[in-house]
């Protein structure tokens, strides 16, 4: 019996990690969500400012929020780095499983009918460049003067 408990265990523990990357996943993905929600809402009075997306997709490290904005006439695409992070662990040290995802939210023109932004994940490599600099701040993320 002691021996099925052990073994039990130490499968448990050793998929562990496994179990905490599936959930930084989901949690990934009901972020990505949030913000195409937080992007349309923001466009739904017909004008989405660099400022609004710069607020929406701030950084969070490891993730690099807003890489870059893409505007077509009155089409507006946004790339930007999102994190997803699984349930925090202690074993003799505190850690965080987290991934990230390079997305592009396309936010359509405005409509009578509101159409919602659509979401396509896009290869890391889209965001490795890193994040354009954020209205109101400089490169470091510290905010110039007369910018508030």
């Amino acid at each position: 019996m002691l021996l099925v408990v052990l073994i039990t265990g130490w499968i448990w523990l050793e998929t562990q990690p496994a179990r905490d990357e599936a959930q930084a996943r989901r949690d990934l993905r009901e972020n990505v969500e949030v913000l195409r929600d937080r992007l349309g809402e923001a466009a739904a009075d017909g004008s989405l400012t660099d400022k609004e997306i710069a607020g929406i997709l701030p950084p969070a490290k490891p993730a690099k929020g807003l890489v870059g904005v893409t505007r077509q006439g009155e089409a507006v695409t946004v790339v930007g780095e999102v994190l997803g992070l699984g349930p925090p662990r202690t074993f003799i040290f505190v850690y965080e499983r987290s991934v990230a995802g390079c997305y592009a939210f396309e936010v359509p023109p405005p409509q009578p009918e509101a159409a919602r932004p659509s979401v396509r994940e896009l290869p890391k490599q889209a965001c490795a460049a890193g994040p354009v600099t954020r209205p109101g701040f400089d490169r470091e993320g510290r905010q110039t003067p007369g910018s508030r």
